[in-house]
């Protein structure tokens, strides 16, 4: 197995001992069951909310997100109203960036889930602007609201129609291997890595692309090593990686980058080992 030129990795093996504890009754038949009636947002357990990505085509364009709301109960016999109403520290204007038809959702007799509509004004949005709107269960009519799951953060942004799929050649204006603390090791600029000198740009959503390899060739070209795939996202011509993005050591990769008017994007990267540079992508025919 290849491994990272002068990089060396230790792993630990940490076994975990689950613990299987059977309580004792009088009646060995008895089972306990949740016996709660809540609703809260599908999305709240999410560690930023939703966010809601449009592409804006039209000054008058408007689009369309379906909140899902959940019934957490072991019976659903009867109907619930939730009520929706907008928490005062939204951002996001009513009028000006979004558009609520109704405040309040039900969930039908027999069902666990619906959703509550909010339209986004979508052409009165600059892709500068970053609107959350917070939305609120305030109450509900035949269950009660979920502590932690009863309000969520839709964040609003609108980007500018983006087409970066395709193959690409990758060239270095500037390459750096790592010195393990990071560092540079080795540097050198206006390089090609031969073995290595193409990636691939998937569209995976709206405006957002999955790279096949986010070292551009560095991991199998220099190091002889397995290249980690990665995300990035366009926002009118700012490109940047996503907070998740990592190689199969678990290094984070920080990744910024700009589309250029000739079409070329310059791509600048780094992780914490030291390797990084900044690559210039040009589409392929």
């Amino acid at each position: 197995m290849t491994m990272k030129f002068n990089k060396i990795y230790s792993f630990v093996a940490v076994l975990f001992t689950v613990l299987m504890t059977t309580a004792c009754f009088d009646d060995p038949g008895t089972e306990t069951f949740y016996g709660g009636n809540q609703v809260e947002f599908e999305d709240a357990n999410l560690p930023n909310g939703l966010t809601a990505r449009f592409v804006r085509l039209s000054p008058t364009q408007t689009d369309d997100v379906d909140v899902q709301i959940n019934r957490v109960s072991t019976s659903g016999a009867a109907p619930i109203t939730v009520n929706i109403e907008v928490d005062p520290a939204s951002t996001a204007i009513e009028g000006v960036h979004y558009q609520l038809n109704t405040t309040s959702a039900t969930i039908a007799a027999g069902e666990f889930v619906t959703t509550f509509p909010v339209t986004i004004l979508t052409g009165n949005i600059d892709p500068t602007e970053t609107p959350d709107l917070i939305l609120n269960i305030s109450s509900a009519t035949g269950a009660e609201v979920s502590a932690n799951y009863g309000a969520l953060t839709v964040a609003i942004r609108v980007i500018c129609e983006s087409e970066l799929a395709g193959t690409y050649k990758v060239f270095w204006e500037y390459l750096q291997t790592g010195d393990g603390e990071g560092g540079p090791n080795q540097t050198v600029t206006d390089y090609v890595i031969s073995s290595a000198d193409e990636v691939t740009l998937e569209e995976s959503g709206t405006g957002t692309y999955l790279v096949s390899d986010i070292t551009f060739g560095m991991y199998p070209g220099i190091y002889g090593d397995a290249f980690p795939s990665g995300t990035i996202t366009d926002s009118c011509g700012e490109i940047v990686g996503i907070e998740s993005n990592s190689d199969q050591y678990g290094d984070p990769f920080t990744i910024n980058g700009v589309l250029n008017e000739d079409g070329t994007i310059t791509i600048e990267w780094s992780n914490t080992w030291g390797d990084g540079g900044t690559v210039v992508l040009t589409l392929e025919e």
